[in-house]
């Protein structure tokens, strides 16, 4: 029998002091905005399960992350967890997601839910291009069309890899010397990552990051943010590990979040490798206040 394995990034919970706050910024940002009595669930156009839930909290704090898991899997995923030295728990409050949940060893709420495969990247438009002028054929409101990735702060780097590998079954991609750790899940052909770690002195949310069609999308989207007044941002830019095109936009809280693009795709051939490049290829001016404190700033509270 294969041993059971996380097959996709679900999303995230967050406590927030102010759900309207919350509704204003993830709707200028363009998810599906689902408003019940105490809590928000968000979520890409077209999608059927909400990527984010966000519940009423004293402060901004992670409250949870969630994978996708195979439904047959279900029961070996609780024996393997009790195995591991974790209890299947019942949902804690807020957790508006199926599934089964537990606790990590720092305390951070996990939430394995039944479900596919994330769905195949969106691509640009490709080809030669004649007798066509595309500025006017450009969607002037695009939205995001899933979510590709979280980050979170971790108090414990190694171990966290350790436990995120062995006991969901997560498979470190690339790392940034002293930085990240990236993750992704599945087999066959899948994106370079779907989750990462970063260290610090305590959990946290670090940023989420949802898939566009294409570098005008990202543009439009930052616009759009813009306008709504949202304007403390970095990019536009091109990573160095992943590839991919980003640009972030700070939330109400601190922390952020990314519209991106064209990122690697890897097989079951790809080599873990150490580096020591900058975060990015090209973009905005080098910043170490962004890499080195805004960036990998941890401002929840422990």
């Amino acid at each position: 029998m294969d041993t059971p394995k996380v097959i996709g990034f679900a999303g995230f919970g967050l406590e927030v002091p102010d759900l309207d706050v919350a509704a204003k910024f993830y709707g200028a940002f363009g998810l599906d905005v689902h408003a019940q009595a105490d809590w928000l669930g968000l979520r890409s156009p077209g999608r059927l399960q909400d990527e984010a839930v966000i519940v009423r909290g004293a402060h901004k704090r992670l409250h949870h992350i969630a994978f996708t898991i195979d439904a047959a899997h279900e029961s070996q995923f609780a024996e393997k967890l009790q195995k591991a030295g974790m209890k299947v728990l019942n949902a804690p409050a807020g957790g508006h997601r199926p599934g089964l949940w537990f606790q990590d060893p720092w305390g951070t709420w996990i939430n394995l839910t039944p479900g596919t495969r994330p769905p195949a990247a969106v691509s640009a438009p490709s080809g030669d291009r004649i007798d066509v002028a595309r500025w006017q054929e450009l969607s002037r409101d695009p939205k995001p069309a899933r979510i590709g990735h979280m980050l979170m702060f971790t108090p414990d780097y190694p171990k966290a890899e350790a436990f995120f590998t062995d006991v969901l079954g997560l498979r470190i991609t690339d790392r940034a010397a002293g930085k990240v750790s990236f993750m992704a899940a599945g087999n066959g052909t899948i994106d370079h990552h779907c989750f990462g770690l970063i260290p610090s002195t305590h959990r946290g949310y670090q940023h989420a990051s949802f898939q566009v069609g294409s570098i005008d999308d990202i543009g439009f989207g930052a616009a759009r943010m813009a306008k709504a007044g949202y304007k403390e941002g970095f990019g536009l830019g091109r990573h160095a590990l992943a590839s991919n095109l980003f640009h972030y936009v700070r939330d109400p809280w601190g922390s952020w979040i990314e519209y991106y693009c064209d990122m690697d795709k890897i097989s079951d051939q790809w080599q873990t490798r150490d580096w020591n490049e900058l975060p990015y290829i090209w973009g905005p001016e080098w910043s170490p206040e962004f890499w080195g404190k805004q960036m990998n700033g941890n401002f929840e509270a422990p």
